[in-house]
């Protein structure tokens, strides 16, 4: 490995190092947030990607209001899925920038299908993988910039 691949994962990893750090700075939990907003509404839309977390759109709201992972593996499926569309729910959210709204809790009729705990447990694995990668980098350059006995 050349000196200018070392530096580059260095540097990389670096980034990465600063990413969890500033991710992890501006995570709240839930206990401490003071911004949350109670919704009420009508699913009109569930967007489930094959990776990553799920969100939803309401009847009559441009808005997009993120979910969790632990949402998508457990209501993103053919049978779950189109039964929650036109459901009444009520959420707990905080919005994050311009359309997008972080939920921290979703209820239907009583049902609590997303917790708070969900939500920060998310956002501590995203961080935690920050800080992996970046030592995973270093940890490479350290291996690669060993001496060789021979």
């Amino acid at each position: 490995m050349n000196k200018t691949t070392k530096i580059i994962l260095l540097v990389l990893a670096t980034f990465f190092l600063l990413l969890g750090i500033m991710s992890s700075q501006h995570s709240k939990p839930y206990a401490e947030l003071t911004d949350i907003k109670t919704i009420q509404g009508t699913i009109s839309q569930l967007h489930c990607p094959p990776k990553g977390a799920a969100s939803l759109s309401l009847t009559d709201s441009d808005l997009t209001y993120n979910l969790s992972i632990k949402f998508r593996t457990d209501y993103c499926d053919e049978k779950k899925s189109p039964v929650l569309l036109g459901k009444e729910v009520t959420m707990q959210s905080v919005q994050v920038n311009g359309d997008f709204y972080q939920v921290y809790q979703l209820e239907n009729t009583g049902r609590l299908m997303l917790s708070p705990s969900d939500v920060e447990a998310d956002q501590s694995s995203a961080t935690l993988g920050l800080f992996f990668l970046a030592f995973l980098l270093t940890a490479l350059v350290a291996y690669k910039s060993r001496p060789i006995n021979k």
